[in-house]
């Protein structure tokens, strides 16, 4: 029995400074992020009817010439721009895919969704509407809704028009 209390003490000692170690590396993440404004939760797959989207910076102007992409397995299944109006659409697709959106100056979108008969169960809007994270981060720190009005509040907050 003595070995099993030595034992369990040193797992309770190493279990202790793992904790702490790992406490530690969590809370300099969590500065990171909170100092980078950068989202901090992994969001789930966005399950829509049709894709298709529109991309502005944080003022709500749109971003045009920003890569689109569709991946699966690591390889670009579909690809297209924004146009001038920001707007970007896949027509005639269904499946599960790794959304990315990437303009030089501002932070990559990397988003799951799924979209067509796959998505019926759970179906968001249709439209997605990105705002650009700032340049600055390195990871994903954009804003994604499928919701307009939320969308918009969130522009009307970033440009100071609390209405």
């Amino acid at each position: 029995m003595r070995c099993r209390a030595e034992s369990f003490m040193g797992q309770t000692r190493r279990s202790h400074w793992l904790r702490r170690f790992l406490g530690g590396i969590l809370s300099a993440a969590l500065l990171f992020c909170v100092a980078a404004d950068a989202q901090i939760d992994i969001p789930g797959p966005m399950h829509l009817a049709h894709l298709r989207g529109v991309y502005v910076n944080a003022k709500g102007a749109p971003i045009q010439s920003a890569d689109v992409t569709l991946m699966r397995d690591d390889k670009v299944i579909y690809a297209t721009k924004t146009d001038a109006a920001g707007k970007f659409a896949f027509k005639h697709i269904s499946g599960h895919f790794w959304l990315h959106i990437d303009m030089k100056g501002h932070s990559p979108v990397a988003r799951e969704v799924i979209v067509g008969v796959e998505a019926l169960t759970y179906l968001h809007s249709s439209t997605l509407y990105v705002i650009a994270g700032p340049g600055a981060c390195t990871d994903d720190c954009s804003l994604v809704f499928t919701n307009r009005d939320k969308f918009n509040e969130a522009i009307r907050r970033n440009t100071g028009h609390h209405d």
